[in-house]
């Protein structure tokens, strides 16, 4: 979520004066005020009507984004003692962060410009957030924007696992619980900036028990596919010019708690088959990755209805289309997950690079690709010499959000991620099991033996720049023997919303309610009285029928999804 600012357009926000001449209620939002100066800064200009007494109240939006905005979907609302407060909703925004700029109930429109110009913005420094200069000086302390963005790219790796149907007895477990039109709106995120345009489903040839959902059903949706992510991009000319370009969003579902699918997918490295140098020979040193990681991204099914083609056919074949549609402009891919999912944002974040479809096109025809065949033994030197011969401002940005990731290949995989020019930011929590894996004996810490490393055949490592935060840093978590709690993803989110910098203290000025740790967790401390666990599907999705049986709602016509020729 962005660190920015709505501006009500009033002199002034104190609740306590006569001044103000109406008052508007927008959702969860009561504001009073009058039309006033605007801050002098890019924004958009809204009009809200009170459908009581039919006033209007102009609101113009800046460019830096919005306790307002945020108050009205996520049930924060201006108290009577001059401060934001909250109310219980899934997914808060305190009071303090707009505070936190010296934006209060009683700010006037002078002190919010000054506070905003103070405010780097994300447009002009967009490069730098996605890792052009690999994060130099903005890890260390930790740059709110670039905070922010992480989070915000953690909440689309989140929502994998909240619209996910885990419930066996569902005739759509392994599903999407909405359809991708509706998906963003029904939990409230980012709805109005971003759009989904292709749901990613996979299937393996591997047994993973508990990463693979299946239904109980006689009749279920799918016996052999899963929903395992989506792709999305920007499509409001608000988020687009805040961002500075267009975003293209990959989300990958990850595990939620259970870590025994470590056991289930670490088989052993294998060549990648995606790197086109190595096509149709072997040779020392060549990119290898995990096998069980490889087999859940290309494995297809032709009698599986979602998987005729292979999660990676899905995405790059969308991934084609989205650069062709919108060539000319200003573009970017980030990719995400957590887990698991963290894993196959790397890995195909790598073979976006490898097939060439960041390559700028301009005004020329998109190249003819097909992701199911194997590049042409005669056509590999000439990619190849393309591939270095191409400027870094002709390249489509590929940047890899990792959270709680494994490592997932070896060093000569490193490598070629990053001659690639793929930057990687892994966020890791120091005391989280899954960063450590595979590869506990032999990574690339053990640089003494890096003559030989790339021959022996179970030896990993990590890609991309670190940022590690620890859980026990944080005043509002409890000390745990749950290693499940420490790879939590919202607990990630968490840290991340407090942390600062190295051996800095803590932030209690956080963007995100702590209770939202406690979703799929009891992480919290007691006296916080947040109950672990708390998110539960109303009744367990059943609902009263005609006949007065309890049974499974049924999915709206345009919830079923379709059927994949």
């Amino acid at each position: 979520m962005a660190s920015c600012i709505d501006v009500v357009s009033s002199k002034s926000w104190n609740l306590s004066t006569s001044r103000f001449n109406c008052s508007v209620t927008l959702d969860a939002v009561s504001l009073q005020g009058h039309r006033g100066d605007c801050v002098d800064v890019p924004y958009k200009h809204r009009k809200f009507t009170n459908s009581t007494c039919g006033a209007t109240m102009d609101v113009f939006k800046s460019e830096f984004a919005n306790p307002v905005k945020n108050c009205v979907y996520k049930g924060v609302y201006l108290g009577s003692n001059n401060s934001l407060q909250r109310l219980q909703s899934q997914r808060l925004v305190p009071a303090n962060l707009g505070l936190k700029f010296g934006v209060s109930a009683t700010a006037t429109v002078e002190t919010v410009k000054t506070e905003l110009a103070a405010i780097p913005k994300l447009s002009h420094k967009w490069r730098c957030i996605q890792g052009a200069n690999d994060w130099k000086n903005l890890l260390d302390p930790l740059d709110p924007i670039l905070k922010a963005e992480i989070i915000k790219y953690g909440e689309f790796a989140q929502l994998c696992y909240d619209a996910f149907d885990y419930d066996s007895h569902s005739d759509f477990c392994g599903s999407c619980r909405f359809n991708p039109k509706k998906l963003l709106k029904e939990y409230g995120l980012r709805n109005e900036d971003y759009e989904i345009t292709k749901y990613l489903y996979a299937t393996s040839a591997a047994s993973l028990p508990t990463f693979f959902r299946k239904s109980d059903s006689d009749d279920p949706w799918s016996t052999s596919s899963n929903w395992i992510g989506f792709v999305a991009v920007s499509t409001s000319e608000w988020e687009i010019e805040r961002l500075g370009r267009r975003d293209i969003v990959v989300a990958w579902r990850g595990t939620v708690t259970h870590l025994d699918w470590l056991t289930d997918l670490q088989k052993s490295l294998c060549p990648s088959g995606l790197d086109p140098r190595t096509a149709g020979r072997s040779i020392n040193g060549d990119v290898r990755v995990e096998t069980g990681f490889l087999s859940l991204y290309t494995t297809k099914k032709e009698t599986a209805r979602y998987n005729k083609q292979s999660a990676r056919e899905q995405l790059l074949t969308e991934i084609q289309r989205l650069t062709e549609l919108y060539k000319g402009e200003q573009l970017s891919i980030s990719l995400t997950g957590h887990s698991l999912g963290a894993a196959l944002a790397l890995l195909s974040g790598y073979d976006l690079a490898e097939s060439g479809l960041n390559l700028k096109l301009g005004n020329a025809p998109s190249p003819s690709f097909n992701p199911s065949e194997s590049m042409s033994l005669e056509n590999i030197f000439d990619h190849e010499q393309e591939l270095q011969h191409v400027d870094k401002d002709d390249k489509i940005p590929i940047t890899v959000f990792s959270f709680a990731g494994p490592r997932v290949g070896n060093s000569a995989f490193r490598n070629r991620v990053n001659n690639l020019g793929v930057k990687v930011l892994r966020i890791v929590n120091v005391n989280d099991l899954v960063p450590k894996v595979p590869g506990v004996l032999l990574n690339e810490k053990f640089q003494f033996i890096h003559d030989w490393i790339d021959e022996v055949p179970w030896t990993y490592s990590h890609v991309g720049e670190e940022l590690a935060v620890n859980n026990n840093h944080s005043p509002f978590l409890q000390l745990s023997l749950d290693p499940s709690c420490f790879h939590n993803l919202e607990a990630y989110m968490h840290l991340i919303d407090g942390y600062t910098g190295f051996g800095r203290k803590f932030s209690h000025s956080l963007s995100r309610d702590p209770a939202l740790v406690n979703k799929n967790s009891n992480f919290l401390k007691r006296h916080l009285k947040i109950p672990g666990f708390w998110r539960q599907d109303k009744d367990k999705g059943l609902v009263r029928h005609p006949d007065g049986r309890l049974k499974f709602r049924g999915r709206e016509p345009e919830d079923v999804l379709p059927y994949v020729a």
